[in-house]
């Protein structure tokens, strides 16, 4: 080992590449232009579908709201609740009794009529009987819906 140096001892060992050598390829490919245009065709359309469904109107009324309820007796009890009005569409809203173990002994539905002139500060207040089977525990609105959608 007499006249070896160290730099060539590590050269012969691992090899060396001469300074003006290319690159070594990455084992990555480079996309097309017809694949990359084909991406940012599709990240577009999904970006425009899900602005679509962001912005698009709400399939049910917001902001409805339970305002009180009285148990009269085991077969009457009476829910307030306050709905907003929608400018151009009646709504619907079912109201329910549940018993103390949380079963339905009570249901009914209410229609709220739309309100050109509808303040979004100003909710409806509507208040309505419900029948019950048997002593309920409370009463309160279960969902609300547009009257024009079609409920399965």
């Amino acid at each position: 080992m007499e006249g070896v140096t160290a730099t060539a001892d590590l050269s012969s060992r691992y090899g060396r590449r001469s300074s003006h050598a290319s690159p070594q390829p990455s084992g990555r490919r480079r996309m097309s232009r017809p694949a990359i245009i084909a991406t940012v065709v599709g990240l577009a359309a999904a970006s425009g579908v899900a602005a679509w469904y962001g912005l698009a109107p709400g399939p049910t009324p917001d902001g409805t709201k339970d305002v009180s309820y009285e148990v009269v007796d085991s077969t009457l009890t009476r829910a307030t609740i306050a709905v907003q009005p929608d400018d151009a569409r009646d709504i619907v809203c079912a109201v329910r009794a549940v018993s103390v173990h949380d079963a339905v002994v009570g249901y009914t539905e209410i229609d709220v009529p739309a309100d050109p002139a509808a303040d979004s500060s100003t909710p409806h207040v509507v208040t309505t009987d419900i029948t019950t089977t048997q002593l309920a525990a409370s009463g309160h609105h279960e969902s609300c819906w547009y009257a024009d959608d079609p409920q399965i």
